[in-house]
């Protein structure tokens, strides 16, 4: 009789089984096998042992090794379904709070009733052709008033609670603003999920940097190179976990998330750039806003043009919203375009807020052609991004990655958390705009990408609020000493010399309980 563990390993297999025989990959596999077995000379008994040799040695071995990988990933984290149950790849949002889900619900009303107020009250339909010879809608003098912001949604974030809470059979006091009672790890329980950072194990963004290590970047990256050569996804993410050469960046995190744009993946943006050519639409204003607030630094001011192009596809992308791991918000109205058609607006189905550029500008920095980087960017947010804006409970969201933060510092260092909410600076109003945006436009934008190697790599969002715990313990001693919400902020204003991976090492490796 099977135990638990071995009858769901059982199942899982069965559930992969069936996903890999639908899958193109194994029918090329097949025919590639075939072919070879019919033109080799292969004795009868050993043709196992020609077929694993045969695929170990081809690229098709390699990928059918990572689709096998990623199906069993992905069937790790979805409930057990019977094993013929086709799973699609990223199901619609089920919540199961309650609480949650009517917050959410309001969300999505709200962002309609925002979304339908703006085109309401602009003077233009919300589809038009665009006119030969323009390229923008500068044009038009709209107010700008984003759908919503990081404030709107953490606003929300903090109305959510349980009725069926009180915290008199626990004492809990209620300092926290996210008033769930969801499991979130310790210190000591991330220190062994990440142990990989330890500071005896040198580190990309850290040992590489240090005058006469020049030796461990280049080893670094004939290691990376030789692994992105096999291209299989565990040893690259493995490798991932201590940083990536920044010149393989580009190879690497294409390879760990299966995102290799070819013709196809040209072919299709080319189909974007000639939406953005030919349509205007009426929240173009509110992308070209945000571009430009986005690059008026010195840091990102040279890529305002692919930044606009990836943006403003991005906006017209409608394989969006069946790519995310999470819907983000249902929040999406139908708009006439003439001659009784109709258009979902926006067509992606992502709200336009308020910095979502800042998400895309790290990749500027990575990808040369823009094709290549919004496929990336795209990929990029559809797995991980979509997840900081979206109301749930699930693990990686925005609402958990809140409660992360306040449970991570209120154990680590009680006395400045209180003392912030005691003058009237919560801790998490401080830091969940860097959580927001993943700390890109917070930190140095390699800085950013350090962390982005890792979240990569280990497949989570769970470094963001780390590090925001990590930066703001490192700074207590300022925060003691401020005596007004206004010194706390400034406090944190100057964050471009902050440096990530020593400062996550240190708060989840360090000796440091105070008191």
């Amino acid at each position: 009789r099977m135990s638990g563990e071995d009858g769901e390993f059982s199942d899982r297999c069965r559930v992969m089984e069936h996903h890999l025989k639908l899958d193109m990959l194994h029918a090329q596999v097949k025919r590639a096998v075939k072919e070879n077995l019919m033109s080799a000379d292969c004795e009868e008994g050993k043709v196992e042992e020609y077929v694993r040799k045969l695929l170990a040695e081809t690229e098709l071995g390699v990928a059918l090794k990572n689709r096998i990988y990623e199906l069993d990933e992905e069937a790790k984290r979805r409930p057990r379904l019977p094993s013929k149950q086709l799973r699609p790849r990223f199901p619609p949002l089920r919540e199961e709070l309650g609480v949650v889900d009517t917050a959410r619900m309001q969300w999505d009303n709200r962002l309609k009733f925002e979304l339908r107020s703006l085109l309401e009250k602009l003077p233009r339909p919300p589809v038009r052709t665009r006119k030969k010879g323009t390229s923008d809608s500068s044009a038009d003098k709209f107010p700008v008033r984003f759908v919503y912001t990081s404030q709107d949604l953490l606003n929300v974030i903090i109305s959510i609670s349980n009725p069926n809470f009180s915290g008199i059979a626990t004492r809990h006091i209620p300092l926290n603003l996210t008033k769930l009672q969801l499991k979130t790890p310790t210190v000591e329980e991330l220190s062994e999920r990440y142990r990989e950072l330890r500071p005896e194990i040198r580190q990309m963004g850290v040992d590489d940097t240090i005058y006469g290590s020049e030796w461990f970047g280049d080893e670094r990256e004939r290691t990376g190179t030789q692994l992105a050569s096999t291209g299989y996804i565990p040893q690259l993410k493995n490798f991932a976990k201590t940083g990536v050469p920044h010149s393989l960046r580009p190879l690497l995190w294409s390879r760990i998330l299966g995102c290799n744009p070819g013709p196809k993946e040209y072919h299709y943006f080319r189909m974007l750039r000639a939406k953005i050519n030919s349509q205007d639409i009426v929240i173009d204003h509110l992308i070209r806003f945000d571009v430009q607030e986005t690059t008026n630094n010195d840091e990102f001011f040279v890529f305002v043009d692919p930044l606009m192009e990836a943006m403003l596809a991005f906006s017209r992308d409608q394989s969006i919203q069946s790519r995310c791991s999470l819907v983000p918000t249902t929040a999406v109205l139908e708009v006439p375009i003439g001659d009784s058609k109709k258009m979902s607006m926006p067509p992606s189905g992502i709200i336009p807020y308020y910095q979502i550029s800042l998400l895309a500008v790290p990749f500027c920095f990575i990808y040369a052609g823009t094709e290549d980087m919004y496929s990336m960017w795209r990929e990029m947010y559809c797995k991980y991004f979509c997840k900081l804006h979206v109301i749930s409970s699930q693990k990686d969201t925005i609402y958990y990655l809140s409660k992360t933060f306040e449970d991570l510092l209120s154990a680590a260092n009680p006395r400045v958390f209180y003392h912030a909410i005691r003058i009237g600076a919560h801790p998490l109003r401080t830091v969940f705009p860097w959580i927001f945006t993943a700390f890109s436009g917070v930190l140095p934008v390699f800085q950013v990408m350090q962390i982005w190697d890792r979240i990569i790599a280990y497949d989570s969002l769970e470094l963001l609020p780390t590090l925001a715990a990590a930066i703001y313990n490192f700074r207590s001693e300022n925060v003691l000493a401020s005596k007004t919400a206004d010194e706390v902020h400034a406090v944190f204003k100057e964050t471009v010399h902050i440096q990530a991976i020593p400062l996550l090492q240190h708060f989840l490796f360090a000796t440091r309980k105070i008191q």
